[in-house]
């Protein structure tokens, strides 16, 4: 009997003002779900990154595909400034993986609380019917989803260590991170502009560079 395999989709890399949105899919058998679950799949925030990149070889190695969507900075920045918000970009990204693995039965984890809203926002840019599940924490409930977020997350890794090698240490990306705040701050005193991984739609750059103009004002 042919196996019968089942899609996981999830992101990383939403709320970070440095490098890219990262969204990924996984087809996967259903009878490897639990083999993966046993050897330590879950969600990716749960996991270390030694861990993360250990249960990602078992994840490529289990699945029939594997597809990922990058939405870098400036691709962020010029969707928003069209008037397409977060939630709108991730469906979007969502859509594509469901197109390009070509499973039926498709799980997600939801954008916002609202689950049944982001679910008819993703159908709305399917042209095709799919059984799709779509709810909040499911990174933590399957291990289709789960199995995604680690694969996600290990890409989005990948891409900052590629920016910190070339361009200096810049922590994880989030405004929050103490790193890379300094990062930013310090770039923007030695250069005429912020680079093109940084998302200049962020608030974060918006209140970085009204200092930064205040400072030169003062001078």
């Amino acid at each position: 009997m042919a196996s019968k395999h089942i899609a996981g989709l999830d992101e990383t890399g939403r709320g970070p003002v440095i490098a890219p949105l990262v969204v990924c899919g996984v087809a996967l058998p259903t009878e490897s779900l639990d083999k993966l679950s046993e050897v330590g799949v879950k969600d990716s925030k749960k996991l270390s990154s030694k861990q993360r990149k250990h249960l990602a070889e078992r994840i490529r190695n289990a699945s029939e595909a594997v597809e990922t969507v990058e939405f870098t900075a400036q691709t962020i920045d010029r969707l928003r400034k069209d008037g397409i918000n977060m939630n709108q970009i991730e469906a979007i990204g969502f859509a594509s993986l469901v197109k390009k693995l070509g499973i039926g039965a498709v799980y997600a984890d939801s954008v916002g609380p609202n689950p049944g809203k982001f679910a008819d926002r993703l159908r709305s840019f399917l042209y095709t019917d799919v059984d799709l599940t779509v709810e909040c924490r499911a990174d933590e409930n399957y291990t289709q989803v789960s199995a995604a977020s680690i694969l996600a997350k290990v890409r989005r890794d990948k891409r900052i260590r590629e920016l910190a090698e070339e361009y200096g240490e810049m922590g994880s990306g989030y405004p929050s991170d103490e790193q890379t705040v300094r990062f930013l701050e310090e770039w923007a005193e030695s250069h005429a502009e912020l680079p093109g991984f940084v998302r200049k739609s962020w608030k974060t750059v918006e209140r970085l560079e009204n200092s930064t103009k205040k400072l030169v004002d003062e001078n």
